[in-house]
Parts: C-alpha cells; sequence; structure tokens
C-alpha cells in the first residue's frame, strides 16, 4: 500500500507546489514592477540632477570667464600706468646720445614708478626690458635663469601678437609653468615685463561646495593647461578623453568651455559618475529594499501555505482516497489498481521479479442467496481487511470487480527461487487464513478461495500481459476444482510453471 500512500503524498505536494509557484511568480511580478518603477524614477531623477548640474557648471564657468577677464584687464590696466610720463614710456637705453647722469636719473625715476605701481599687485617680476638686454625695474632670478647666456628682449618680444594693443600673455616660456608673463611694448626697443606666480590665478578660480569634484582647466591656444584645480596638470595638455568629449557631447562627462578675452579658455568638468554616485548608492539601496521586501513576502507566503496546506492536504488525500478507494473492501478499485501496477512496472530496475495474485471467492453467489446482499458485502468487507492484514505495505492490493481481487508485489535483487518459496509460504497462509476467518460461511455456504500466481523474471512486462497469465492461471485452478492456487513462472530466457 505504500505506492498508494506515495500518490496520495504527491497529490498534496502537487498542490502545495502549484501554490509556491503562484507565490514565485507574483514575487518575480512585484520584483520586476519595483526594479521598473525604481529604474524610472532614478533615471528621471538622475537626468535631472545632470541637467540641473549641467546649468550650474555653466553659470560657474561663464562667471570663471568674467573673473579671468577682469584679472587679465586689471593687469593690464595697471601696466598702461607707465604711460603717464613721456619719461617713463620714451626712455631708451640703447640710445648712446643721453649723458650718464641723465640715464642715472631717468632710469632712478623709472624705478621708483615702478615700484610704486608694482606693490599694487602681487607680482613676481615687473620691470622694463631694453634691447640690449639692460633692465630697469625688479626682475627675479627666477626669470634671469631662464636666459642664462641673455635673449631677455627678443625672447619676449615674440609674445607681443596683439598689434592694436601691442601687447601679448605667455606661459611656459623655456618649461617653465611657475609664472605668466605679461608683455607690453613701450617703445620700439622698450617692453614692459610683468608677471604674477601661476597660483595666484587660484584666488580667482573659485566654485560652489556643490561642485568641489569639478575640474577647472584655464587652457591657452594650444590647449596647455596654463591653470588648474588640479596642480599637477599645470604645464600639460589637456586630458585627450577631455578633448574627445568636447567634441562629441560626452556622454562620460558634463563639459563647459568659456572663451576669455585674450583667446584663453575656461574648461569646466565633472564626471557623471561622481555626479550620480548618490543616485546609484540609492538605487542599490532600493534594489535591496525591493529584494528584503519581496523575500519577507516569500517567506510570509511559505509559512501561510505550510499552513494552509495541512488541512488541505488532508482533504486531498481524504478526496483522493475517495477516487482511489473501493468503498467495500477498502483496497484500491480496478482503476487504481491498474494505474498504480502500470506506474511501478514502468519503473526501470534490474534483477526485479514481479509476482502477481489474483483471488476469487469460490460459490459467493450462495452467500448472496442464502444469507443476502448486505451479508454479501460484509464477506468483500473482510475479505479487503484479511488481505491488507496478511501483505505489507510494499504490495499493492486491489479490488478488480465483485468478489474477485489481485496483488501486485515487486522483489529487487532476490533469486527467483528464493521468491517462488515465499509466495508459497504467503499463498499457504492465505488459505488458511481465509478457511479459519470464513469458518462459519464455508460451512453453511461452502466458500473457498481459488487463486492464480504468475511470476516474471521480465524488466518491463506490461500490466494487460500479466494480468492475461494471471487470469488464465486462475481459471487453471477453478478448473481443477477450487480452493487451491497454482503457480506459474517466467524467467528471462524460457518459461516454466509449477502448481500447488
Amino acid at each position: 500500500m505504500a505506492g498508494r500512500w506515495k500518490n496520495y503524498t504527491k497529490s498534496g505536494d502537487s498542490f502545495k507546489k502549484y501554490l509556491i509557484e503562484i507565490l514565485v511568480v507574483f514575487s518575480a511580478f512585484i520584483l520586476i514592477i519595483t526594479a521598473i518603477l525604481d529604474f524610472v524614477i532614478l533615471e528621471l531623477s538622475g537626468k535631472a540632477m545632470q541637467q540641473k548640474v549641467s546649468e550650474l557648471i555653466a553659470a560657474n564657468s561663464r562667471q570663471l570667464e568674467l573673473n579671468i577677464n577682469s584679472f587679465l584687464e586689471r593687469t593690464e590696466t595697471i601696466s598702461t600706468l607707465l604711460f603717464s610720463d613721456e619719461a617713463f614710456y620714451l626712455y631708451d637705453a640703447t640710445d648712446t646720445s643721453v649723458s650718464e647722469y641723465d640715464r642715472i636719473k631717468a632710469e632712478e625715476r623709472i624705478r621708483d614708478r615702478i615700484v610704486d605701481i608694482g606693490l599694487m599687485e602681487n607680482y613676481s617680476d615687473f620691470g622694463i626690458i631694453y634691447a640690449d638686454d639692460h633692465k630697469v625695474g625688479w626682475i627675479s632670478h627666477a626669470t634671469e635663469d631662464l636666459f642664462p647666456e641673455g635673449g631677455f628682449y627678443e625672447a619676449f618680444s615674440a609674445y607681443i601678437v596683439n598689434p592694436k594693443k601691442n601687447d601679448g600673455w605667455c606661459f611656459g616660456i623655456n618649461g617653465s609653468t611657475d609664472r605668466m608673463y605679461y608683455i607690453k611694448r613701450l617703445n620700439p626697443n622698450a617692453i614692459l615685463v610683468s608677471a604674477i606666480y601661476t597660483r595666484e590665478l587660484s584666488s580667482v578660480f573659485r566654485y560652489p561646495e556643490q561642485l568641489e569634484d569639478m575640474t577647472i582647466r584655464l587652457v591657452d591656444q594650444k590647449d596647455t593647461i596654463l591653470f588648474s584645480s588640479d596642480y599637477g596638470e599645470i604645464g600639460q595638455k589637456v586630458p585627450a578623453e577631455i578633448l574627445e568629449e568636447m567634441n562629441l557631447k560626452s556622454s562620460d562627462y558634463i563639459i563647459n568651455s568659456n572663451v576669455c578675452r585674450n583667446e584663453w579658455r575656461v574648461i569646466c568638468s565633472i564626471p557623471k559618475e561622481t555626479i550620480l554616485s548618490e543616485n546609484y548608492s540609492l538605487r542599490n539601496f532600493v534594489l535591496w529594499l525591493s529584494l528584503a521586501i519581496v523575500a519577507l513576502f516569500l517567506l510570509i507566503g511559505l509559512l501561510l501555505i505550510t499552513g494552509l496546506s495541512k488541512p488541505m492536504d488532508g482533504m486531498v488525500t481524504t478526496l483522493q482516497e475517495k477516487a482511489e478507494i473501493d468503498k467495500l473492501s477498502g483496497v484500491m478499485n480496478k482503476g487504481a489498481f491498474q494505474e498504480m501496477s502500470e506506474q511501478r512496472l514502468a519503473e526501470a530496475a534490474e534483477n526485479r521479479i514481479a509476482v502477481f495474485v489474483m483471488l476469487d471467492v469460490d460459490n459467493f453467489k450462495q452467500v448472496n442467496d442464502k444469507l443476502g446482499h448486505v451479508y454479501g458485502d460484509q464477506v468483500i468487507i473482510r475479505i479487503g481487511q484479511l488481505l491488507r492484514r496478511l501483505y505489507d505495505q510494499e504490495t499493492l492490493i486491489g479490488r478488480l470487480g465483485g468478489d474477485e481481487f489481485a496483488l501486485l508485489t515487486l522483489c529487487t535483487d532476490v533469486d527467483q527461487q528464493e521468491v517462488i518459496r515465499a509466495v508459497r509460504e504467503q499463498m499457504e497462509m492465505t488459505m488458511e487464513e481465509f478457511q479459519r476467518e470464513f469458518e462459519i460461511e464455508r460451512e453453511k455456504c461452502d466458500i473457498s478461495i481459488s487463486a492464480g500466481v504468475y511470476v516474471t523474471e521480465e524488466e518491463k512486462p506490461e500490466f494487460s500481459e500479466l494480468y492475461e497469465k494471471t487470469d488464465a492461471v486462475l481459471y487453471e485452478s477453478k478448473h481443477k476444482g477450487k480452493a487451491r492456487y497454482t503457480l506459474h513462472t517466467r524467467s528471462k530466457q524460457k518459461g516454466g510453471s509449477g502448481k500447488n
């Protein structure tokens, strides 16, 4: 009967599995919908954040451009103060017609004026260089060291590129990046050279705390970095990826560029990944929260299913029993017995022996005729009880109809002779127990039991074949006088028979 109870269990398990599948599908649906909503909301939030940052960077870049322009204009304006007196800008130290005395006096006045003007700003250099490299004012040792063999005038004159104002800016002279020079021509043989420390521009490059991860660069027409919020970049070329992203309208950076009055550019850039880092963190948090909620939902659902499945299992088992159990005998009906037998026989197994038994009550009609149909029903009930008591749960027992019963047992890894010996002992006991149980009915109605037993070593015998073979053996027992059993056997290679 174990197979029957396994079938009931499978039915209950199938119902529980169905509930779990519904729960999992519903949970997956919730997770997918949540993920989609999270993605859409956070994606929109990210785009809005990028737009706001882009606007903020654009406004900041514009302000930095104005700051640079103001800084440059102030430097240039201060330099023009030397044009307040002809004695300052027309003096030519290379003019040999000027006496030594007048030279000394003129340069002294110029030097005093340079000091007055230079004190107005934090200049590192502020002086006049003449065509013969004669200098008036202060020119730092660092600048002089750039020209160990002279050539100041010629080198700086080359940077006067603005014909309208006769001035120009230069950076990186002979590899020097710590100073930025402004040059203005005073007369054909004299130029004003003023310089500021590059890092002084840090006072100009101010930006909101919200953009602390932004990189600000001031670059010239050759894409050389004159100043950067990352000091290590000063004097280098603008990173190639920044230039490429500017031309392609970056997908990895938010970049804004503004052109200053002297053609220098302010380039502000910030990685989108940095801007969206909080958004990514929020997205991960929401995702994990969604997973936690779904996991909690699954756990609660499983607990509910477990709680509900116990009474449902009982209900399913009861319904299954009603569908498969014969009402009178308490054993499987014909359909259930055949289905379970076919299932057992179809299972692959080596060294397996099938034992099929068919039982029939001799003269059962006498019971109905003499003692009544109700009494006959009680006999069927007692036969079912007797068979369930005599055979273990591994044996399938079924009522094929009327007073006919069948049994199927599968024996594995056992010698056929041992099986035959055990079957004979079992059948002898069955015949004896039947006579003892129905002694009164035997005296009144002459009932007995006949049986046909078929033992085969075939690996996967068909149920219909077993049924036909065993029915023929049962008929043989009936033909020989009833109240007996007949046993036939079939090996893998040849058949044989035995009888009581």
